[in-house]
């Protein structure tokens, strides 16, 4: 088999219908496997909807990491869609995209041009965490225009190229890379695995592109906003703390705590200005 589509799903239910109609474009041989964690609402009943999905049902929210580790552990095709479900892929994109890994074996991962229901490019080209970003992000700074340029790096989103991070809301990579890297990193419940996937994948040397001629629409947090934002943050930071202890030493951990510990009253003052 040449295509694995695998979603994870949690309270998904506005979304996922327009997802998986979506991907009924793909014209080639392929399998959809669908994860739900324990969803409260009707994902699980969408999804069984749908005979042409493979659809689990967990018993828990095992998070994102683990639950798509069963996805990679039962997967069959030669090339892996990692998928969310509030993202609409446009036609032809994922033909073109295995086309382009198929011609480059040079290249492990491809991303395609994510943009919001509005058409607008969004920004998912960015470095791999370190302490000017991720202190930026900790105080909500980030949509500021000044330090919005010292998060997003300046990036050509109409041009091919290799990048370094790109958002996990839509990957292809190679089976073969996955099971050699043993897939997601479970100490992560959610935020932040897929930036370890691809900072490991990095570390080996294998190219990640950027390809733009591949088109996926992203409604950016459609089931993490569901989640109060203290627990939203809390997730986060957790996740990030972990990540830097993995990839960082100690004194960067260590210099980054206090901004972990601000942006909790970050966070409460973004929510009070939204209102």
């Amino acid at each position: 088999m040449k295509l694995s589509i695998i979603i994870v799903t949690w309270n998904s239910a506005n979304t996922i219908q327009k997802c998986l109609d979506s991907l009924k474009n793909i014209k080639m041989d392929k399998e959809v496997i669908a994860l739900d964690n324990n969803s409260s609402d009707s994902t699980f009943q969408i999804l069984k909807k749908h005979p042409e999905v493979k659809a689990i049902v967990n018993s828990d929210n095992r998070g994102y990491g683990k639950a798509s580790n069963q996805g990679i552990k039962i997967a069959n095709g030669e090339f892996i869609l990692l998928l969310n479900p509030d993202t609409e892929v446009k036609k032809d994109s994922v033909e073109t995209m295995l086309g382009f890994l198929e011609g480059n074996r040079e290249v492990f991962v491809i991303g395609p041009k994510l943009t919001d229901e509005s058409g607008k490019v969004l920004n998912e080209a960015t470095d791999f965490p370190n302490l000017l970003n991720q202190s930026i992000i900790s105080l909500k700074l980030h949509r500021v225009p000044f330090f919005k340029k010292l998060v997003y790096q300046k990036f050509d989103y109409t041009k091919t190229q290799e990048a370094n991070h790109l958002m996990g809301a839509a990957i292809l990579i190679r089976r073969e890379t996955l099971i050699k890297l043993g897939g997601f990193d479970e100490n992560f419940f959610l935020w932040f695995e897929d930036t370890d996937l691809l900072k490991r994948i990095k570390d080996k040397g294998y190219k990640i592109i950027y390809y733009p001629e591949a088109a996926v629409t992203h409604l950016v947090g459609q089931s993490t906003k569901q989640l109060s934002f203290w627990k939203r943050q809390t997730i986060w930071n957790k996740s990030l703390i972990y990540y830097f202890s993995k990839h960082k030493t100690w004194l960067h951990v260590l210099i980054l705590l206090p901004f972990i510990l601000l942006s909790y009253p970050a966070a409460i003052i973004t929510k009070l200005a939204k209102h």
